[in-house]
């Protein structure tokens, strides 16, 4: 910092340091953008936020640090929603929204002090030139992307297929290069950071890969090997024609939602969350039946939630004492004497009823566990989603 800088600038680069330590300030630009922008609100919040922060960090680092304007980060971000399909509209939009959230915030606080607004003139106009540049490097990155991906047939074939799996007409499906006869997987992945989507773009090589609403999505007659992402949620989707594969994808990435909240990771299939996915839809309807039928227990008793978490593995492996028993690494008579116990406070015993009361059970039961600090002990934290993990690849 030189010698020479104005009272205004002082000021108002020790408010500029309040909002980078901040994370409220962070937090409203990132809903505002979000509200504004559908194209935007359809990515990851995470996604949305990795780059706002970086944006913000860039032009508060110029302006307090006197670093001078590193572009790299309007680059990653350019290029980023290049890739996921955000139109260069949607992304100025985004910025110009973030970029007025922080000057009303400026000014909020800018009012805190006695000074007159001449003073703070200069500074200002030096940040708005920082904010200048970067939105000016945004577009020059922005149609840099577009110009590498429109050198290929194969970006063309990417878009039309990222138009068909969000609901584009069905005669797209011709410029897409799919056989209109034949049924294809939809697998999803949760994954959203470019860079860090390679692995999971490498594991889905063999399959037509695009990336769509900020997620890896691969499309594919034959499932791939998918042990090498093992640690990654990953949705597949049972084979439908090209003309399902719309329905196929906004089911999938409903299930994403749905296996994230249970900690699942690896490849899941979509039908075996179908259930989750549905009853997810409804988590009024949950809690009321979570509250009826488990009224006896304790969301603060460790015992109860073993209890809990013991019935849906049971009811997760169709009310089979020798199936819970082995994927709770525990003796049958254990799980007998949870199952008898879980009775005796709540009234369960789903075998003697029918499926729709046995499916009301396991509704409740899994409301109550995700909504009761779930899990919290070692046995029961990997208890209840055992039965749907899958370690390799569906068939």
């Amino acid at each position: 910092m030189t010698t020479e800088e104005t009272a205004g600038r002082a000021t108002l680069r020790r408010i500029m340091e309040q909002m980078r330590a901040d994370p409220d300030v962070l937090d409203g630009v990132v809903t505002e953008v979000r509200a504004q922008s559908p194209q935007v609100a359809a990515l990851p919040v995470a996604e949305v936020r990795r780059h706002i922060a970086a944006l913000l960090g860039v032009a508060s680092a110029a302006f307090i640090d006197s670093t001078g304007l590193g572009v790299e980060a309007a680059d990653r971000l350019a290029t980023d929603r290049a890739l996921q399909g955000v139109p260069l509209s949607a992304l100025l939009a985004g910025f110009q929204t973030g970029r007025a959230h922080v000057l009303r915030e400026l000014g909020g606080r800018l009012r805190q002090h006695e000074m007159l607004a001449d003073d703070f003139v200069a500074a200002l106009l030096e940040l708005d030139g920082y904010a200048n540049k970067l939105q000016n490097r945004l577009v020059e990155a922005y149609r840099e992307a577009e110009l590498r991906l429109a050198r290929t047939a194969q970006a063309a074939r990417v878009q039309a297929l990222r138009e068909l799996l969000k609901g584009g007409p069905a005669t797209g499906v011709v410029n897409t290069g799919l056989a209109e006869d034949r049924h294809y997987h939809v697998v999803l992945a949760d994954v959203s950071d470019p860079r860090q989507a390679r692995r999971a773009e490498a594991a889905l090589a063999e399959t037509f890969c695009v990336t769509v609403d900020g997620l890896v999505c691969g499309v594919t007659v034959q499932l791939p090997d998918l042990t090498s992402v093992a640690d990654v949620l990953a949705v597949v989707a049972p084979p439908v024609l090209p003309r399902d594969l719309a329905a196929a994808y906004q089911a999938s990435r409903a299930a994403l939602q749905t296996g994230r909240s249970r900690g699942l990771v690896g490849p899941v299939r979509l039908t075996e969350l179908a259930v989750d996915l549905v009853t997810d839809s409804y988590p009024a309807l949950g809690r009321m039946l979570s509250d009826e039928l488990l009224a006896g227990l304790a969301g603060t008793d460790e015992f109860h939630r073993l209890l809990a978490s013991t019935a849906l593995t049971y009811l997760d492996h169709g009310g089979r004492v020798d199936a819970t028993a082995l994927a709770l690494h525990v003796h049958p008579n254990t799980v007998k004497h949870r199952l008898r116990r879980l009775g005796e406070l709540t009234g369960f015993s789903p075998p003697e009823g029918s499926l729709a009361e046995a499916l009301r059970w396991r509704w409740a039961v899994d409301t109550w566990l995700r909504s009761t600090a779930v899990w919290s002990t070692p046995e029961a934290a990997s208890s209840p989603q055992t039965s749907r993990r899958v370690n390799h690849s569906p068939t």
